[in-house]
This record gives structure tokens, C-alpha cells and sequence, in this order.
């Protein structure tokens, strides 16, 4: 079967799209076909580490954290999952790859009101979100939350989430993602480029931090005492956390087929919606690498997600 191999640690000029051997299931793991998967910045900051680095990945890696396909074989699971099924989930990397050895636990049923592509854009960003604004963020309706790199993949589901609960959403954003923030829920956007952001949003209950720089240190001062503040990027700076009376977190998406499962019947309802900006063959996985890190020779991507479409490469060889 074909695959995208990274062959040594750095950028997409170390993808290799080769044949690989088939992935064998262990107990409590589904034999996938994967259809589609999609492109983070994970996979690039974990390729681009040295080896040695503690977020290195061993070589040859198959790239993907998420995907989304059909069940081939489930290796006598206990399940009510059988084979034929369209699912999706998350995985340890991988599924850059025609077929994927998937943990049962991180699979779950697809929304029948998406594509392949789409599916493969919601299980890394819409669990992190969901984390974000959930697990962590413990947000509560009528709060006031402020969310930094609002119209990003995770910043989209984290507005969304914000807004089925009943919150007060405040966004920033660039001028040009205004209206799509709006859209999705946000009732204050902020462009982070005009205006600082401290002079708008006051007293907040939460602050969720999508985006490096000085971002975070400069949040702690719009928490209300007692607010939280929940960053996916750099680490907490404890001290102002401590002077401004707040919990800081940093916080690492713990993968999860429960959530994915929650989220899944919002999608399936209408509520929540995901957006897929690029999608490129398997094969061009180099390319989606390149647009994703700024290209200047390709479009840029501010918003949404790019995925990898897999079916329609030729399957050669047996399992």
C-alpha cells in the first residue's frame, strides 16, 4: 500500500509518498481505509525536531493525526462498530496512509451530513477546542470569554462551543476573518492589528490562547479575579497567573472518543460546522506542507483546514 514517509527529521522536502508495509491490528484496534486525513501544524513541529528532541518521531514516520474512512477488518473488537462503517477519529500518526491501525477507543461514528474531507477535519482541532472551552475552560453560560486566534481551526469550534453554551464571546481576529467570527457566534471582534485588545475586553471570565508571542502575559490583566486562562501554545507564566489572583493551564489534546462523539451529534444536528479550505492528493502531501508553513508561491491559509484526499490512489499489494 502507498503511504507518506518523512525519511529524515525537517520540512516536506523530506516526504517520500512509497509503498509500506500493511498496518497490523492489535486487540482493541480497527483495521481502517482511510478516504482522508488532514493537515496540522503538529505533524510539521513534530517532523522538523531534531532526533533526540523529546517531541523527535522515530524514522521512517508516516505523518496524520486524524483521519477519516471506512472500518476494514475489526480484529474481534467488542464493538458495535463492524466493517463498512464510515468513521473517523484520531490516531498517533499514521494516517497519512491508504489503510491505518486505529484505536478503538478514538474512533467513532461519522456525521452523516459530511464528506470524507470534511470528516478528516474535525477530530484534532474540534477535540482540542472542545477541551479548550470544556474540559479545561470550564465555561459556563453568560460568561465572558476571550479567544485568541478566533478564526483558526481550533478558534472556530472554540467560538461555536462558546456560543451553544450561552457565553459572551469576544474574538480577535484580523479584519478579514470579522465577519466569519460573526458569523459563527462572536459578539465582540477585536482586530488585533488596529486595536489592543486590553482596552476592549475587560473582566473575563476566560481567556483562551491560540496564538504565541506576548499574547498570554498580556491576557492575564483582562481576567476578572478567579478567571481562568487556558493556552495551547507556550507555558504558563505562573507568577502572573499568581499576581493577578487567575488559574493558568497549558494544555495538550488527550485524545478522545468521547468527546469526538459529542461534538459529532452537534455537527450532526447542524449546530457546529467545520470548514475545509485546500485539499490536495495523498501524493502532494510536500505541497499541503508548504501552503500550511506560508509558501509564498501558494495561496495563504488563514483559516480552515487542508486535507489530504486518500481513496482514489491505486492499492497495490496484499495484507
Amino acid at each position: 500500500m502507498k503511504a507518506i514517509r518523512l525519511i529524515q527529521h525537517g520540512g516536506p522536502e523530506n516526504l517520500r509518498y512509497e509503498d509500506v508495509s500493511w498496518p497490523q491490528i492489535g486487540e482493541s484496534q480497527l483495521l481502517i481505509r482511510v478516504h482522508a486525513a488532514s493537515v496540522n501544524h503538529l505533524e510539521i513541529k513534530k517532523a522538523s525536531q531534531e532526533e533526540g528532541h523529546p517531541m523527535s518521531v522515530p524514522l521512517p514516520w508516516v505523518p496524520g493525526y486524524d483521519f477519516a474512512g471506512q472500518i476494514e477488518d475489526t480484529g474481534g473488537c467488542a464493538t458495535d462498530l463492524k466493517k463498512g462503517d464510515r468513521v473517523y477519529g484520531n490516531c498517533d500518526g499514521g494516517s497519512y496512509a491508504q489503510y491505518l491501525a486505529a484505536d478503538l477507543s478514538k474512533v467513532v461514528r461519522m456525521p452523516e451530513n459530511l464528506s470524507w474531507e470534511e470528516a478528516a477535519t474535525v477530530p484534532h482541532v474540534g477535540e482540542t477546542a472542545w477541551q479548550v472551552i470544556h474540559t479545561h475552560g470550564q465555561l459556563q453560560p453568560g460568561e465572558r470569554v476571550l479567544i485568541h486566534g478566533a478564526a483558526g481551526a481550533v478558534g472556530a469550534f472554540a467560538v461555536q462551543f462558546a456560543r451553544l453554551i450561552g457565553a459572551q464571546i469576544y474574538a480577535s481576529v484580523l479584519a478579514a476573518d470579522a465577519d466569519y467570527v460573526r458569523n459563527l457566534g462572536a459578539d465582540v471582534v477585536i482586530d488585533y492589528k488596529t486595536t489592543d485588545f486590553t482596552t476592549v475586553a475587560r473582566d473575563m471570565d476566560l481567556v483562551v490562547v491560540l496564538v504565541s508571542g506576548d499574547t498570554q502575559e498580556r491576557s492575564f490583566g483582562v481576567l476578572k479575579q478567579g478567571g481562568r486562562l487556558v493556552s495551547t501554545t507556550t507555558p504558563i507564566r505562573q507568577e502572573l497567573a499568581d499576581r493577578y489572583g487567575v488559574t493558568g493551564i497549558q494544555m495538550v489534546i488527550q485524545q478522545s472518543g468521547r468527546d469526538l462523539q459529542q461534538i459529532s451529534q452537534l455537527i450532526g444536528s447542524g449546530e457546529v460546522k467545520t470548514d475545509v479550505q485546500v485539499v490536495y492528493p495523498l501524493r502532494e502531501a510536500a505541497k499541503a506542507w508548504r501552503q500550511m508553513e506560508g509558501d509564498p508561491a501558494l495561496p495563504k491559509i488563514f483559516r480552515g483546514k487542508i486535507v489530504l484526499t486518500i481513496a482514489d490512489d491505486p492499492i497495490e499489494g496484499s495484507m
